[in-house]
């Protein structure tokens, strides 16, 4: 597999997910105030497994305009943006609790046709779109259940990255291995064999420290210390992103963490310390990162206090605020240099 080279005038992108409904105060607000300068922006729908596949272009084309006034937004300001295909033709699916893009994507040959299909329009849409850094071709696959006549991810992906390819040879994509975009997706994950590829995953483990208080995990669970049956601290949340980290380096390859977070009613400054671990694992391996979320669901919102059933904005910085903000603070100082520092180069 052939990476995208990182040079010293390609500054480290560290950004955050984009709730669907930001304005362009908040565009504004993120990069301005925040000073990020990546947002990563969902075609996302809640709830809609049961789309037929002939609706999916009506839904695409009102979520692709709320997009294009986005990228408009980010232009203005001056922030990258991933194009993050959430919710893939076929529907998603739910597993123990979580949504996962697997759906119909991966037992009807008709879903697949689609989604590639998809992403030869889009590409077109949007050729030569300099704001947009790369295409996030799904989000969390999960290939665990394929049907006969459909393609595993690895082999999908491939099939719509060439497609993508004919007609944008230039277009950055990303792509997260398969068991939930996860870092342990990569123990045996193939690199695709084209130019201008960059892998992705998501980091959230713990789960019942991230995730306490909903999907049935007790809340009152602190980091760092025993969680669980095991003990968790900077060293055991490395050892949890080793496939990537290794697959990073093995293959040369250019890695951008597309999600991380902790709920932000973690007991004390658990939350904190937790963003400020991970974040250092990031940028020690020169990973680009984007925090989930800003201003989406304000369970992992920054801005909040309070309970989880009764948030309340922050008259000032919360300690995770504090954490992610100072990183996105180093995104301006001292030129792309300066930003590239520690970096990983990423050639082969």
């Amino acid at each position: 597999a052939r990476p995208v080279l990182r040079g010293h005038e390609q500054p480290r992108l560290r950004g955050a997910m984009a709730g669907t409904h930001l304005t362009e105060d908040d565009v504004k607000h993120f990069a301005t105030v925040w000073k990020g300068n990546l947002l990563r922006l969902q075609l996302f729908e809640s709830a809609r497994q049961d789309r037929a596949l002939e609706d999916y272009d009506s839904w695409l084309d009102a979520r692709l305009q709320h997009i294009d006034q986005m990228l408009a937004w980010c232009e203005k300001y001056g922030v990258r943006a991933v194009l993050d295909l959430h919710s893939p033709p076929g529907g998603q699916a739910f597993s123990a609790g979580y949504v996962t893009a697997r759906g119909r994507i991966f037992s009807q040959p008709a879903a697949q046709a689609k989604f590639v299909e998809v992403w030869q329009r889009m590409a077109s849409r949007y050729k030569g779109r300099q704001v947009i850094w790369g295409f996030d071709v799904v989000n969390e696959p999960d290939d665990s259940m394929v049907a006969e006549d459909c393609l595993d991810w690895n082999t999908l992906a491939d099939k719509t990255a060439r497609a993508i390819r004919v007609i944008d040879p230039e277009r950055t994509l990303i792509i997260e291995p398969n068991q939930w975009g996860g870092a342990q997706g990569f123990s045996g994950f193939e690199p695709l064999d084209l130019p201008g590829i960059v892998y992705s995953f998501h980091f959230y483990q713990p789960m019942k420290f991230t995730h306490q208080g909903i999907h049935g995990n007790p809340a009152g669970v602190s980091y760092p210390g025993r969680i669980g049956e095991e003990s968790w601290d900077r060293d055991a949340l490395e050892r949890a992103m080793r496939p990537a980290i290794e697959f990073a380096r093995k293959y040369q390859l250019h890695m951008y963490v597309g999600e991380f977070s902790a709920i932000r009613t973690a007991p004390g400054d658990s939350a904190a310390r937790y963003l400020a671990d991970v974040i250092d694992i990031f940028e020690r391996h020169g990973f680009d990162w984007s925090y989930h979320a800003y201003r989406e669901w304000q369970g992992w919102s920054l801005e909040h206090t309070g309970p989880l059933d009764k948030p309340i904005p922050s008259q000032t910085p919360t300690d995770r605020q504090k954490v992610v903000t100072g990183w996105f603070a180093r995104n301006t100082a001292g030129g792309p240099a300066e930003q590239s520092k520690g970096h990983t180069s990423n050639r082969r």
